[in-house]
């Protein structure tokens, strides 16, 4: 299944703690952002936002100061950025990723807020024959040896039964897609949110909801639907079962900033 633009609609994040923040008390609001022109001041504060996963081209020279990443932890509010290896099925090659692998994790001993890197539809990658299991394997390996605190995400898309795999190696954490917006998914997010959970019980869990998702467009959440499925994730938080939540996107908040009203209800419950 391919990802699109205008996104998924949920998404679980499973991660370890170690290399961010060992305080168990420490709630994860976050944000997706791949739209580098879009200025992140308002939706952080609104929403107390302190992390933001970020979008960098391949590394070809470019200095720190031109990245996604300098431009979002400058952004007040924001502690930490996750940075992303992106999917050989739109364009990047092995050695691409490599070397951006290899950069990012150097940047991240000289810059603390760079905690983690997401390995964009690691299983997709596979199952679609645009990765092997071994470049994964170079790519992870290199990212260890060169600071093994770096943190590991990858995505997993549970309601397309990814539970059965025999490649799972030396990850960090594991992002649970569910991709389309379909009444049926919908309904169906607290079960899916559990069904991650105990796949993973060894994982802290970061729970993703995305606005629009979809062929053809994409269908985008009523208000009921997207208040309804926040606050289960809110209350997942609170009881100290989920790590934190991600929101895409920062490009849908402004095409339909409604959402943004919506999301700071939803989300002043959080205990603090």
């Amino acid at each position: 299944m391919k990802q699109m633009i205008t996104g998924a609609f949920l998404l679980l994040f499973i991660i370890s703690a170690k290399g961010i923040d060992d305080d168990d008390t420490v709630k994860f609001i976050t944000l997706w952002n791949h739209q580098q022109n879009i200025d992140l001041t308002e939706i952080v504060e609104e929403l107390g936002v302190n992390l933001i996963w970020s979008h960098d081209s391949y590394y070809n020279g470019q200095a720190w100061e031109e990245t996604h990443m300098y431009k979002c932890l400058n952004t007040p509010g924001v502690d930490y950025v996750f940075a992303k290896i992106e999917r050989a099925a739109w364009g990047w090659t092995h050695d691409q990723s490599l070397k951006h692998a290899q950069w990012v994790v150097e940047l991240s001993h000289k810059h603390k807020g760079i905690v983690g890197m997401y390995l964009n539809d690691f299983y997709d990658e596979v199952e679609e024959g645009h990765r092997t299991e071994e470049q994964w394997h170079e790519i992870i390996d290199a990212t260890k040896k060169i600071n093994p605190n770096l943190q590991l995400w990858v995505p997993h898309y549970p309601h397309r039964k990814q539970e059965q795999h025999d490649f799972d190696f030396d990850i960090d954490g594991v992002i649970l897609n569910i991709w389309g917006n379909t009444p049926e998914i919908i309904a169906s997010a607290e079960a899916h949110l559990a069904r991650g959970l105990e796949h993973h019980p060894d994982k802290m869990v970061i729970a993703g909801l995305y606005l629009n998702s979809g062929m053809d467009g994409g269908r985008w959440l009523s208000e009921d639907e997207f208040k309804r499925v926040l606050q289960h994730y809110v209350d997942m938080l609170n009881a100290g079962k989920l790590k934190g939540l991600r929101i895409f996107s920062a490009g849908q908040f402004q095409q339909r900033p409604e959402y943004l009203e919506w999301a700071k209800e939803i989300l002043s419950n959080i205990e603090k």
